[in-house]
């Protein structure tokens, strides 16, 4: 299978069901095939290059174009709007470029770049591919390049077949028991690969309906639960916790829920405890990075600890290993590596970091430290690039931060290393407060050596009235040491 033949059969199966419903208008399956179809022959038309852009918001006309692009035969790239320009210019560069999908909002980023400019608004009658000139595609040729974000370096553009997408799907839909009845909430941006990966391809192979919110807002979404009967949310930890701030000052029918995952990032545990608390369906965490195509493991409502990534996803292998590469037993902490037709064809352009990161008998090298427990669920313990070296002891500093933001008053915390000339490294904890609290570095001081070892205590605080984030809501770690 591919993703175009997978769409055509929904959209024939489903063509008078709802498809995509966003800001602006609702449309069908079949009406959604049309509109696919309209893009496929507005490149078939002009001469483009085999790779297209697509930068534009959660919109249907953003679900239109990325099908569109591969029944032309050409491979779609979600644009980051959030990148600044000099890194947007070196994605279009980098992927050879020349024609993008937007729209008039986004526009002006692209300046002079591209040969054509194909914006959503100014698209006049246009009639639909030849049904016989539409390529299905192969299930090991290209279906996206997806660019990370680029907080350290250059984006990378990770190349992601048919076969990648679609496998990593059915072991979702097994997971998750999606059916064509469930109703998802797109909050997340499409450009980001857990996003487009739950929020589009996922519904759409299953014939759901997708409600798309353009930008993320706590009391917007708490709206359209109740007012679309929505069943399943995909977002990170500050998104769930902003909804947790206001789903306390308003009310709200949210029984309709059945599944909310968190992703992107470690979920910390006092937002795991209130959203628990507060709302209908208990929120579960799962784990998953771009090269695995998107997700690796996660817990679900009848399987699930708290505090793990969950137990991996049936059709995918997962092993543990220490720096020399051998597997570690259970509950020993080492390198997360992924195995499975999930794991990317590889980095675009960029052959020697594709051999540094997939080992020659197709291990995935994920960069993050974890263990496997005895009953199969994944713990994930740091970022490798991120641990800091104390005195020569590795530290985590997700478990500083897991103490830190326990403590009432924090709102959110952020730990990096900092040179130190007697201990090579130590923690520097950044902080945001809850709103009205008020907190001395001496109370947190306290509150840490209470429970953490002396040594993992963080040396230096800084209070900030925000923490910074990246463009799918991750704080930047990079941008603090810096």
């Amino acid at each position: 299978m591919t993703l175009v033949k997978v769409f055509l059969n929904t959209c024939k199966r489903h063509a008078k069901k709802p498809a995509v419903i966003d800001q602006n208008r609702e449309i069908t399956y079949g009406t959604l095939h049309k509109e696919a179809l309209e893009s496929a022959a507005l490149l078939l038309s002009r001469n483009t290059s085999s790779h297209v852009g697509i930068l534009l918001p959660n919109c249907i006309e953003f679900v239109a174009a990325f099908y569109g692009i591969l029944m032309a035969g050409k491979t779609p790239i979600p644009l980051n709007f959030l990148l600044s320009p000099a890194q947007l210019l070196y994605v279009i560069q980098n992927a050879n470029i020349d024609t993008v999908f937007t729209n008039n909002l986004f526009k002006p980023q692209l300046g002079n770049l591209l040969k054509h400019i194909l914006s959503a608004e100014e698209k006049g009658p246009c009639t639909a591919a030849d049904e016989e000139k539409i390529r299905l595609g192969e299930e090991e040729e290209l279906a996206a390049i997806l660019y990370t974000s680029g907080t350290s370096a250059n984006p990378k553009g990770v190349m992601l077949t048919h076969k990648n997408f679609l496998s990593n799907l059915n072991g979702c839909i097994q997971a998750f028991k999606f059916t064509e009845k469930d109703i998802l909430l797109g909050v997340l941006p499409l450009f980001h690969t857990y996003a487009l990966t739950t929020n589009m391809v996922l519904p759409i192979c299953v014939g759901a309906t997708i409600v798309y919110l353009p930008r993320f807002s706590g009391p917007k979404v708490l709206e359209l639960i109740e007012k679309r009967k929505i069943t399943a949310v995909f977002a990170i930890p500050s998104m769930y916790r902003a909804l947790l701030r206001t789903v306390e000052s308003t009310k709200h029918e949210l029984s309709t829920l059945r599944i909310c995952t968190s992703g992107g990032e470690l979920l910390p545990g006092d937002v795991l405890e209130a959203f628990n608390r507060v709302f209908p369906v208990p929120l579960t965490e799962g784990y998953g990075l771009t090269e695995a195509t998107a997700i690796v493991s996660v817990n679900l409502p009848e399987r699930f600890r708290p505090g793990s990534i969950g137990p991996p996803l049936r059709n995918l292998e997962v092993k543990i290993v220490n720096d020399d590469g051998q597997r570690q037993p259970l509950n020993k902490e080492g390198e997360m590596w992924v195995k499975g037709p999930n794991v990317m064809n590889g980095y675009y352009k960029l052959p020697k970091e594709t051999a540094e990161t997939i080992t020659s008998d197709g291990w995935l090298k994920t960069g993050d430290y974890g263990k496997l427990d005895s009953e199969g669920f994944l713990w994930i313990t740091g970022r490798k690039k991120e641990l800091i070296i104390i005195s020569g002891e590795n530290v985590s500093p997700n478990e500083i931060e897991h103490v830190i933001s326990s403590h009432e008053k924090v709102f959110e915390v952020a730990v990096v290393g900092v040179s130190d000339k007697i201990r090579g490294e130590v923690p520097k904890a950044f902080i945001a407060f809850r709103e009205n609290a008020a907190c001395s570095e001496e109370e947190i001081k306290n509150f840490c050596m209470q429970r953490l070892p002396h040594y993992k205590v963080p040396k230096y605080f800084e209070f900030l009235k925000e923490l910074p984030h990246g463009p799918t809501g991750k704080v930047l770690k990079r941008a603090l040491k810096q």
